[in-house]
């Protein structure tokens, strides 16, 4: 595992191999297999392959909050059953489960505070499934390729607190392509297919190095949307709804804004803590 820690040691990105199990390896290929002969088969549309981040189809699937809803619920849409299908293979709890793995190792107290968030969550809408029953990430979204890259972006809909987990997988020299470029660390990253890496998408910007030609990427990442928090912090309501219906609860928490980014950060443990356990 690489760590990379910010000014105050915190570890904010954290780069990982994967598990040393041939039987993993062998999940991330097939997991890619099945994520580029789903791209085969599909018709897509031009708008589901442009969009900030590049220019490849890429759909997700789980729970989100935004454009307008009331409350969280499950994503919907013609390509759904599509992505249920992809996600009831073992390959892809397989992988789910070490990306939840990684989170809960390298970011103990941010992994806490999601498991506060998701019984918020299960109390107010018990009706709501998570994609993995060994994740507790709210969602995951897949890039098919076949030759992902990504342009400079941040994730900012999602939750900050929450770092992402992405994997990738295909058939590329990573040692000359497919590499991760972390622009706020100035650092580029060799990102091997099978490799798995955390970091704060909504607050680092990121990208990659397109690949040569005739070879493929594919990625998979999960994250949870800031919405969902801010919509269980209003108290199940729109924003709209907590201004109109609580005037005063909501300016104080506006006003309380900037310590909810101070005790964000401070989830990020340093790496003595973990040394220690004393998180």
């Amino acid at each position: 595992s690489v760590p990379l820690v910010d000014a105050e040691h915190r570890v904010m990105v954290c780069m990982l191999n994967g598990p040393d199990d041939p039987g993993y390896r062998q999940a991330v290929e097939e997991m890619t297999e099945t994520i580029l002969n789903a791209s085969e088969e599909t018709d897509w549309q031009k708008k589901e392959k442009r969009h900030k981040r590049g220019h490849f189809p890429a759909l997700a699937r789980g729970i989100s909050y935004g454009k307008g809803q009331h409350e969280p619920m499950r994503l919907v849409g013609d390509r759904q059953p599509m992505m249920e299908e992809m996600f009831e293979k073992s390959c892809f709890q397989r992988v789910a489960g070490f990306q939840n793995a990684a989170f809960a190792t390298w970011y103990p107290k941010n992994y806490a505070e999601h498991l506060r968030l998701n019984a918020q969550l299960d109390a107010r809408l018990p009706h709501l499934r998570r994609n993995f029953e060994n994740s507790i990430y709210l969602c995951m979204t897949v890039n098919f390729g076949p030759s992902t890259w990504t342009h400079i972006h941040t994730d900012s809909k999602n939750d900050v607190r929450v770092p992402c987990a992405i994997t990738t997988g295909g058939k590329y020299n990573y040692k000359q392509s497919g590499h991760l470029i972390l622009w706020d660390f100035k650092l580029i990253l060799e990102f091997p297919p099978g490799a798995t890496i955390l970091l704060p998408s909504a607050l680092i910007r990121h990208s990659n190095l397109p690949l040569a030609d005739g070879e493929t990427r594919v990625s998979v990442t999960q994250y949870t949307a800031g919405g969902v928090r801010r919509w269980l912090e209003y108290g199940g309501r729109t924003e709209d709804e907590f201004r109109t219906q609580d005037p005063e609860g909501f300016a104080h928490t506006w006003a309380k804004r900037h310590e909810g980014w101070t005790q964000g950060l401070n989830l990020f443990s340093t790496l003595d803590e973990l040394k220690s356990c004393t998180f």
